[in-house]
């Protein structure tokens, strides 16, 4: 029997599969129940495709007419699409695929390769596509780990950009200095009740991910070549002290920034400018009253403010039965095609893998393609290793506490630092 070890997001210890049944056993009834409710009882498990997915909102409802007309193109095979979201998708499907069961394809960021990987819950594409596949995509667009490829986009990015309202902000800030000066002229209690009815800008500060831009703009980072964390040192104490002053001196944020109030105050208009992804644009109406423009460089230390830059796409199940890989190749080959990328740059701004896509004149025409292809040369790759989960994890307790004032930026840094490491301790990673 083999044996895989398994990392679960909020367990954080690696366990074989006998161990896995024991203490996972409701984890993998739901799992399993997933499998279940999303098939048709009215069609034969060798004619069915499932594919589980995190696709959101519009980007979610072209993914179904895309589904759809591959449907409709092949009659005698039905692909059923099943949404989760980020973290359940994940954790379930390694669950499902460590049993032998789980959909066919998933579909992800590139930062669930890691953990898939280890826990052998993926198959090579090498397995299923000649060289001929790969040669279309720009080297992102293909993630490979360990000298093999496993995943294959349609889009390249997730990242976080600057967001801004036009009206209010005609020319969006270049540097951190210009962004905290026009922030102060946009911050205005217009009642005069003593609060403030628009803000110079928002974003979920709150959340580790969303951290990372200015992380990075003071020079810090979260995990070296080895796979261990980075987070206790200076870099991470001034990127943390950055952001509370932006709160609590320059009074340039709102008190409580959690995504949906962010969301929110954008869409009211009462703030000018938001850090969000490409997933919140449509919503956005961008481009249009609302744009795009790289996250400022940080005049001080020369470092631009860098997202967190992953692909998002396809991943073949390890248990995918051998008669089913050529319908597998085809829809993948598909959903990935040059035809339907270019469909979702042009109605969702996304970043497209395809270098014919690239060239093509849908980029040239859409400024918000172009402001997000200037902020992914600006961004760094998401790291794979499945020890990012566990450092997730570590950073985002204390970093929540020192945004309530429970603890000082140093001891935040020092406890994210040590949370991380035991975490992946714990994990036998």
């Amino acid at each position: 029997m083999i044996t895989r070890r398994v990392t679960l997001l909020g367990d954080h210890s690696a366990m074989s599969l006998p161990v896995l049944r024991r203490s996972t056993g409701l984890l993998l009834f739901l799992a399993l129940l997933c499998c279940a409710s999303s098939c048709s009882p009215r069609v034969e498990s060798h004619r069915r495709i499932q594919i589980w997915h995190q696709k959101i909102s519009a980007e979610r409802d072209l993914f179904h007419e895309q589904l759809k007309r591959f449907n409709a193109a092949h009659p005698e095979y039905v692909v059923e699409a099943l949404y989760k979201e980020n973290e359940e998708l994940r954790n379930l499907f390694v669950i499902a695929a460590v049993a032998g069961q789980g959909p066919e394809i998933i579909y992800g960021p590139s930062d669930n390769v890691g953990v898939m990987v280890t826990t052998q819950t993926v198959m090579p594409l090498d397995r299923v596509f000649g060289p001929e596949f790969f040669e279309r995509f720009i080297p992102q667009g293909i993630v490979s780990w360990q000298e093999k490829r496993w995943l294959a986009a349609d889009q390249i990015g997730n990242h976080l950009t600057l967001v801004y309202n036009t009206d209010l902000v005609p020319t969006p800030p270049r540097t951190l200095d210009e962004l905290v000066a026009m922030g102060q002229s946009l911050t205005k209690d217009t009642n005069g009740d003593g609060k403030m009815d628009q803000y110079g800008l928002t974003w979920n500060y709150r959340e580790p991910f969303f951290f990372i831009p200015f992380l990075t703009g003071f020079g810090g980072w979260v995990i070296d070549e080895q796979g261990r964390p980075t987070l206790d040192n200076e870099q991470t104490v001034r990127a943390i002290q950055f952001v509370l002053d932006l709160r609590d001196r320059y009074k340039i944020i709102p008190k409580e920034g959690d995504y949906e109030i962010a969301d929110m105050l954008f869409k009211e208009k009462r703030t000018a400018m938001i850090v969000n992804g490409p997933w919140s644009w449509g919503g956005y109406g961008v481009p249009g009253q609302n744009m795009v423009a790289p996250l400022p460089i940080n005049s001080e230390t020369g470092q631009w403010c860098e997202p967190m830059i992953s692909a998002k796409g396809y991943a073949v199940n390890v248990n995918a039965a051998p008669e089913k890989l050529p319908i597998i190749r085809e829809l993948i080959d598909y959903m990935t095609s040059a035809e339907v990328q270019e469909e979702m740059a042009t109605k969702l701004s996304t970043s497209p893998t395809a270098t014919a896509v690239l060239s093509s004149p849908v980029m040239e025409s859409n400024p918000a393609l172009v402001a997000s292809m200037q902020q992914i040369e600006h961004g760094r790759p998401m790291p794979i290793m499945p020890q990012m989960r566990q450092i997730w994890e570590g950073m985002r307790g204390p970093y929540q506490l020192v945004m309530n004032g429970a603890i000082t930026a140093q001891e935040a840094a020092r406890r994210m630092q040590r949370e991380a490491e035991k975490n992946i301790a714990d994990s036998n990673l």
